[in-house]
Order: structure tokens, then C-alpha cells, then sequence
């Protein structure tokens, strides 16, 4: 059961927000319980009840105050999750890290929110060992250490592993893959606009390419790519003598 909160002035965007989620979770089979409030009076009184996992609002309303309570409930439940719709007035204050993961819905339609309740949904997840994700009809839940790399393709990410029964395919962005992975201890490193790599099995690398301890080889296709794997890895890996051969050793 995911408990989630939504905290609008505005009853016809309360209603819409409530009725879309409904929906978005019944698809999928998700349980879950909705509450809504108008304002942080009735937020505040509604938590002592119950806290949130996933937390919608208006990051603007009551003069700031809804996001002000936002910060409260993240003190009460450290793994509570932000979403927010994009406000091009909002300026955002440096302890707005502390919302983090926080979540901007860039405009408000039917497919942006259930887009990005499912993500925000994926984080609260218990993630610590394991990566989940949706393949119809059911989460799926792979250990970070069995995981090699990501690949994009088209609309849908690869998980690859060293399992090949745990190879699988499902509908998300690498962008948002990335997002849920990069938090923690856990180190995935981009490398390529359509790859996503767990650094430990990096066996060596060069400035075209990584190698794997599992014997693949990888494209970097970006300087910056390169530089970034230079800076995590470069003192627990082998580095490749020839920078300028494409095969590595």
C-alpha cells in the first residue's frame, strides 16, 4: 500500500490530480490510498493519521507555506518523494536539496502525471539492494549487484545482468533509469547516450571504450563521458596504456 497526499487550493486541480492517479495506480494493480487537502491546516491534521510515502502539491500555494510543510513531512519520512508541476515564477532556494527526490511535472496533462507518478512511485520502492520496475503485469525487482548495464533502445531500456533469465526489457527513459540509480552508495556511470554502466564490473578502459570483467565491450562516446569515468574509477581500475587502440586489453 502507497499512501499519497495532494495538497492544492484549487478543487479542480485537486479533483483532476485524484481522479488521473486513481486511474494511473488501478492500471497497474497498485495498491494505494489517496488523501487530499486544500491547504496545511488540513495537511497537518491529516498526517497524524497518516504519513505519506508520495507527496503531490503546489510548491507555491499558501505563499510558500505547502512547501514549507513539504520540508516538515521530509524531516517525519526521510524516503518521502516530491512531485510538483513546473512554475516558471518559482525561484528555487538551496535547501530545496533537502525535498530531494523531488519531481517536476512539465506540463499539466494526463500523460505527463501518470508518467511521472509512476517514476516517483518507483522511488519509494524499497531500492536499496534491488532496481524495480514495471513489465506488465507485474514490478520486477533485480539485485543492483547482478546488474552490468542499461541500453537504451528506442522507447525502451535493456536491463542486461549476469543472469541472462534476468535480462529484460521495459518502457522508461535512460534519463529516468539514471535518476533512480545514481542515489546511495550504488555507482552507474553514463557513457554513451544510449548505455548505463555499473561501475564494478569495469575492468579496464580507454577513450573510446570501456571493457567489462564479463568480457563486453562498451562505447564512450563523449570527452565528458570519459572524464567522468576518469574521476570514479581511475583509482580502482586498470587503465588502458594505449588511449589510442580501440581494442583493450
Amino acid at each position: 500500500m502507497i499512501n499519497i497526499a495532494l495538497c492544492f487550493e484549487n478543487d479542480a486541480e485537486l479533483s483532476f490530480m485524484r481522479m488521473e492517479l486513481g486511474k494511473c495506480f488501478d492500471r497497474r494493480g497498485i495498491d494505494y490510498n489517496i488523501n487530499c487537502y486544500h491547504n496545511t491546516a488540513e495537511l497537518q491534521r491529516g498526517i497524524r493519521r497518516r504519513l505519506p510515502n508520495l507527496f503531490f502539491y503546489d510548491i507555491m500555494g499558501e505563499y510558500g507555506l505547502i512547501r514549507m510543510a513539504a520540508l516538515s513531512l521530509k524531516q517525519m519520512n526521510p524516503k518521502l518523494v516530491s512531485v510538483i508541476f513546473h512554475n516558471r515564477n518559482y525561484i528555487k532556494p538551496p535547501n530545496d536539496a533537502f525535498l530531494e527526490p523531488l519531481y517536476t511535472i512539465p506540463s499539466k496533462s494526463t500523460k505527463q502525471l501518470w508518467s511521472y507518478a509512476l517514476l516517483a512511485y518507483e522511488a519509494t520502492l524499497d531500492k536499496e539492494n534491488a532496481f524495480s520496475y514495471y513489465k506488465r503485469p507485474f514490478y520486477l525487482h533485480t539485485p543492483y549487484d547482478s546488474i552490468k548495464y542499461f541500453v537504451s533502445e528506442g522507447r525502451r531500456t535493456h536491463i542486461v545482468c549476469t543472469d541472462e533469465k534476468q535480462n529484460h526489457a521495459f518502457y522508461k527513459k535512460l534519463n529516468d533509469v539514471e535518476t533512480l540509480v545514481s542515489s546511495g552508495q550504488r555507482m552507474f556511470l553514463r557513457i554513451h547516450q544510449s548505455y548505463l554502466i555499473n561501475a564494478k564490473y569495469v575492468a579496464a578502459y580507454n577513450r573510446s571504450h570501456v571493457l567489462l570483467t564479463t568480457g563486453e565491450h562498451l562505447p564512450i562516446s563523449k570527452y565528458e563521458y570519459y572524464k567522468e569515468v576518469c574521476n570514479c574509477i581511475a583509482e580502482k581500475k586498470t587503465r588502458c596504456i594505449n588511449e589510442n587502440n580501440s581494442s583493450l586489453r
